[in-house]
Parts: structure tokens; sequence; C-alpha cells
């Protein structure tokens, strides 16, 4: 090992110190499971209507067999990287591992970006706080809390993912139990949709699963990693979509009890035009001013958390590319508590720039829409190739 001004290359590799629950929970904070529901779970509402429960269960079967692709390769691979080291190792060498790992990039970052946006703007809608102020906030807080390395986001993210899980399924369960609600089977109104609008909500609902796509970067850092990670990928994308699939069934029977069919799916064409979140009103309808802290957690927690997981996945990718000689070899440097911190900055950076221009460029809902569709397609990229 070698210093310069504190900064060391590491021959033997990053420090082995995540167990499951740190990468099950840092994945689950990847998510961002509440404000996926407030915003990818919304649009699949907006676009789906009653058949939203099915799309996302479509979105999460879709996840789940990437995701499982993935998993096996994990057992073949526990080395900082993911993707980006499976295709190179399995899937076609060199080439393909580049390919794989720019188009990984691209993903995480965009939606890292997405997220941090989507937390601003639910903020602005529901508090009245412009994006100018919380925006620039949210991605200050993830450049450094990444900059101070991945311990300090593992240990939150058990605390406040483990928060989130309880207040998701009791608000849930509040939903389904409100007085004159109606239940129905979402798998009947399949037929309504045009399947190329429900093919755009499943590119959504793929979209609040994928948290796991988190995990496999950081195989370098997790103990036991060929079992653990396996484990954490297939348990997290069912719990993810499980979650999302009770919450936006909840919603549709809590706003079938004081709208008619009718009146229910106008009201989510009026909505999504607007560019406003059907499942915020329908909660704020029932829950009013106590909506507003439970608005803050989010933003603090996914926001924060959910753009802090993508870009420290991203680090790690460029640090395993530099590693292999594929970029400069200084984005390989780590500093004394095992960071890579030129991979991290330049990540979060990236990040912060893509989420304040696109914000200003086009506002926060239509960036958090364009920034959330093409990194779901990137993400769609990386899978394909890794299926093959």
């Amino acid at each position: 090992m070698t210093v310069n001004n504190g900064v060391h290359t590491n021959a033997v590799g990053l420090r082995r110190v995540l167990g499951f629950w740190d990468i099950f929970f840092a994945s689950l904070g990847g998510q961002s499971p509440f404000l996926s529901d407030l915003t990818y779970a919304s649009v699949v509402l907006a676009i789906a209507g009653l058949a939203g429960p099915v799309a996302i269960i479509i979105g999460t079967l879709i996840a789940f067999a990437n995701g499982f692709v993935v998993a096996r390769l994990s057992k073949r691979i526990a080395e900082t990287g993911g993707y980006y080291k499976y295709a190179t190792r399995y899937l076609g060498g060199v080439y393909t591992g580049v390919f794989v790992g720019w188009n990984y990039l691209f993903y995480s970052i965009l939606y890292g970006a997405a997220y941090a946006i989507s937390a601003s703007y639910i903020a602005q809608w529901i508090l009245g706080i412009p994006w100018q102020v919380t925006l620039p906030i949210s991605l200050a807080l993830i450049t450094t809390l990444a900059y101070l390395g991945i311990r300090v986001s593992a240990k939150y993210a058990i605390f406040a993912g483990s928060l989130e899980m309880v207040a998701l399924i009791l608000i849930s369960l509040v939903l389904l139990a409100t007085p004159h609600g109606v239940f129905f089977n979402p798998f009947n109104y399949v037929t309504s949709v045009p399947l190329p609008l429900l093919m755009v909500a499943v590119v959504y609902a793929i979209a609040i699963p994928t948290g796991y796509g988190t995990i496999t970067p950081l195989s370098g850092e997790v103990k036991k990693a060929r079992e653990t990670v396996s484990r954490a990928i297939q348990l997290v994308i069912i719990t993810g979509g499980a979650l999302a699939a009770l919450a936006i069934y909840s919603t549709a029977v809590a706003g079938l009890s004081y709208m008619k069919l009718n009146q229910f799916i106008e009201f989510l064409n009026k909505a999504s035009s607007k560019g406003l979140s059907p499942v915020v009103i329908i909660l704020h309808h029932f829950l009013g001013v106590l909506l507003d802290p439970i608005v803050i957690f989010a933003m603090i927690n996914d926001g924060v958390l959910g753009g802090l997981a993508y870009v420290l996945a991203a680090s790690r990718t460029l640090y395993a590319m530099a590693e292999d000689g594929q970029l400069p070899s200084a984005l390989s440097l780590i500093n004394s508590k095992g960071n890579p911190v030129i991979s991290v900055l330049i990540s979060a950076l990236a990040l912060d720039a893509i989420a304040l221009v696109m914000t200003y460029v086009v506002g926060p809902f239509a960036a958090f829409l364009i920034l959330g569709f093409l990194s779901m397609l990137a993400n769609l990229i990386i899978h394909l190739s890794a299926n093959l």
C-alpha cells in the first residue's frame, strides 16, 4: 500500500465491513419506499388506474427475474464493481464490461438524481418550500455523507429503514380500514388499459424495487459476500414490491370510499395532467396536517439516502473500472477510512449537476419523470446484457 497526502492506493481491496442487514437496508434505502409510493407509484396509478397494482406486480416480477440472474452471478464474483465485473468476467470480456459499466453509471447517477428531485418536488408541493432551497440542501447532504464513508450510511439505513417499513404498513392498514372503502380485484381492470399504456406503467413500476442494483457494486465491502449479497438481492426485491403493491391498492381502496369509479378515474387523469401526485392527494384527504411530518421524514430519509445509495454504487463502479485500467488510476485511490474519495466525489458532483440543471430547465416534476424513465431504460439494457 502506498500513501499520497493521506490518500492510499489499496493493493488488497476495500474493507469488508458490511453484514446482511447493512446491505439489505442500504438497498431498501436505495428503493426509497415511501418516496417511491408518492412518486413512481403515483405515476403507475395515474397511467393504469385500478390496474395499477397489477402493473406493480408485473414490474416486481421483471425486477425479480433480473435480480435472480444477478444474485447467481454474485455467488461467482465477490469483488467491488458489480455489473461491470460480471460482464467483464462472464459476458464477453472487456468491451462488454465497459459497455455495461458505463450504462450502470448512467443509470445509477440519473436514478439517484431523480430521487433527490422528487423529494424536493413533494416538499415544495405540500410544505410550500421551494425546490431551490431543499434540493441543494439534499444534494449537499448526499455528497457529505458519501464522502464520510459507507459505514455512516449503513448505520442510518438500518434505523431509518425499519421505521419507514413500519410506517408504510401502518398507513396502508389505516387506509384499508377506511369506512366505505371499496375493495376490488385489480386484475379485472387490466383489459381496460391499452397495452402500450400498461407497459409504460410497468416501466415505472420496475423502478420501485430496483434498489437491489446498489448492492452488487459493494460486494467487495460485504462479509461472506457470495452468500450475503445473493440473499439480500432477492429479499429486498420482494419486500419493495410487496410494500408498493400494498400501498397503491390501499390508496385506491381509500380513494373509492369518497369517489365513484368514474370520478376516481377522472381524478387520476386531472391530477397527472397537472403534475400532481394522486397518492399524496388521497393521503392528504385522510391524514391532513399529519401528512406534513411524514413528508419531512420522507424528504430527509428517502431523498438523501436514496441518492446516497446510488452515489456509493456509482463510485464503486468507477473504482473497479479504474483498478482494471479502463479509467484513470486516480479513481482507484482510497483514503485511510477505506473510501475511494475521488470516485465518490466525481459520482456525487455528477449527480448534483444533473439534478440542479434538469430541475432548473424543466421543473422538478418533469425532471423526475425524464430522469426516472431514462434511468429505467438503462437499467433494462444492463439486465438484458446480464441475462445473455
